[in-house]
């Protein structure tokens, strides 16, 4: 039997809290909560949150995958989830790991991007079956960051590959126009032209080339490899190979800048299939808004 309204005026209202962090005991702001609710039940399956904006498991680590891992008792086998994903990334491993987890412990994974998703984050959610993206979300490139210890500082990776790059576009169209310019003064053929150009060249780039460090070049290549590599092994169940590598490739190498903004409509021009959130998911993320960017959250989204 139903309570009276009497009754139902005077029960308390629901509370919850994230399993991993911040921890069952630990109830999280009413209109969060009630986002995530409305969330949970438009999408029709488990929440499990990834949101990291705070002093604790504000980055993809090993401390973000062992939570996942202690909660693996958690998950129901071969039963989806929808994981709200709002992180400015961090370990390409880390997030290809709970990626893989999800999809071996629940058979797949839906992500929610409601803001934010970085670097190593757009990397986990490349694993999903569907990815949905808030009004304002974005994606990012996946240029792995590599900390420079002579400027104290992290920078991509692909600063130095790409560097390479323009010197050698830089010296074809030198050689290119200089014998253009000294074929019309010399009235010279081109063949007798060009090993004086070419040394020419070579001399002018010749200080350029060698700032170029060759181990950290390679080292360099290699880390955006294995990222290239790991996003490849997560899309291509869906995309094919071929598909999968040309969106993997894009995402790495085609950005100028690690900050890059990616909504769905650049998802869309490189193939990377996004959509957009419905009228009631747009309305839980507004009353997400205060909640994700006030602390970080891991683990399941569950009632006390």
């Amino acid at each position: 039997m139903s309570p009276s309204p009497a009754t139902s005026a005077t029960m308390p209202p629901k509370k919850y809290c994230v399993s991993g962090h911040p921890g069952k005991g630990v109830i999280i702001p009413d209109d969060f909560a009630r986002g995530l609710s409305i969330l949970e039940t438009s999408l029709g399956m488990p929440l499990w949150l990834l949101i990291q904006n705070g002093e604790n498991y504000d980055t993809l680590d090993d401390d973000a995958g062992q939570s996942f891992w202690n909660s693996r008792n958690e998950f129901t086998k071969g039963e989806k989830i929808a994981l709200i994903v709002d992180s400015p990334g961090g370990y390409a491993k880390c997030a290809y790991r709970i990626a893989r987890f999800l999809k071996k412990h629940c058979g797949g994974f839906i992500a929610v991007v409601p803001e934010t998703a970085k670097s190593a984050a757009t990397l986990l959610v490349l694993g999903a079956d569907k990815i949905i993206l808030g009004p304002n979300a974005e994606l990012g490139p996946l240029d792995v960051q590599l900390y420079d210890r002579e400027r104290e500082e992290f920078g991509s990776a692909l600063n130095e590959v790409q560097a390479l790059d323009r010197l050698n576009a830089f010296a074809l169209q030198a050689i290119d126009s200089t014998m253009q310019f000294t074929s019309r003064r010399s009235g010279l053929t081109m063949k007798t032209l060009l090993p004086g150009v070419q040394n020419f060249v070579a001399e002018m780039l010749r200080p350029l080339f060698e700032k170029i460090d060759t181990v950290h070049y390679t080292q360099s290549s290699r880390h955006l490899k294995v990222a290239e590599e790991y996003a490849t092994r997560l899309l291509r169940a869906k995309y094919g190979k071929q598909v999968a590598s040309e969106i993997a490739r894009q995402l790495v190498h085609s950005y100028p800048e690690h900050a890059f903004f990616i909504d769905g409509e650049e998802a869309g021009s490189i193939g990377l299939q996004t959509f957009e959130a419905d009228a009631d998911q747009e309305a839980a993320i507004d009353l997400m808004a205060e909640g994700l960017n006030a602390d970080s959250y891991v683990g399941k989204f569950q009632e006390i």
